[in-house]
């Protein structure tokens, strides 16, 4: 079991206290695959908008939207040098919907879906921190294995943390995903080759 308002409240302060140089070129920043989604309307809404609002929210929750278009709204939302709340704002909506305090937000109760949710918001939210999304994608990827979009976001967010000391490792993390076969394809090819095309940039590292 994981506590999400502790990751929510961390989250929170690192963005408020410790702004840094910006990495607009980086893992996270850089693979912007909603473009490949641009014909689902709450993909193009969370773009124009970029905050989480409740049909937002609730397009996120509910089990009748495949996950890849869900990490497509996510990816829409993007990100900002100083930092968003979306993390804070859906967790509060989750919170209601299960009738506990937020405070008491367990992974035990959710969705892998919504796991998948919160831990990608965490890495969009504060992309200078990606150590604090990692528990939660992997508790996404333990509760849905052949989920390609699950693995692949998880993969970009280590590749985040990466980014400072081992740019061959981005590659390695990436081609892991890539070679599995045990994957489900559940992420359009589009999307694929959005991600794939700047990560691939870190191949020559590894020489």
């Amino acid at each position: 079991m994981k506590k999400i308002f502790a990751v929510i409240l961390i989250v929170k302060f690192l963005c408020c206290t410790f702004p840094v140089a910006s990495r607009a070129d980086s893992p996270i920043t850089a693979t912007v695959f909603y473009e490949a989604y641009r014909d689902v309307k709450m993909v193009e809404r969370a773009h124009l908008e970029g905050i989480m609002g409740l049909e937002i929210a609730e397009f996120l929750t509910s089990p009748e939207n495949p996950i890849d278009v869900k990490a497509a709204v996510l990816n829409a939302l993007s990100w900002r040098f100083e930092g968003k709340n979306n993390t804070e704002l859906y967790a509060y909506y989750l919170a209601l919907l299960y009738h506990v305090p937020v405070a008491e937000l367990d992974t035990a109760f959710l969705s892998a879906d919504e796991v998948f949710c919160i831990g990608y918001l965490t890495a969009l939210d504060n992309y200078f921190h990606p150590e604090m999304a990692l528990p939660l994608l992997e508790e996404a990827r333990k509760m849905t294995k052949d989920s390609f979009t699950v693995s692949i976001i998880l993969a970009i967010t280590k590749a985040q943390l990466a980014f400072d000391s081992d740019w061959c490792e981005i590659w390695k993390l990436t081609e892991e995903v890539l070679q599995n076969k045990e994957l489900k394809q559940d992420l359009r090819p589009e999307a694929v080759k959005m991600i794939v095309d700047y990560l691939i940039l870190y191949r020559e590292y590894c020489r």
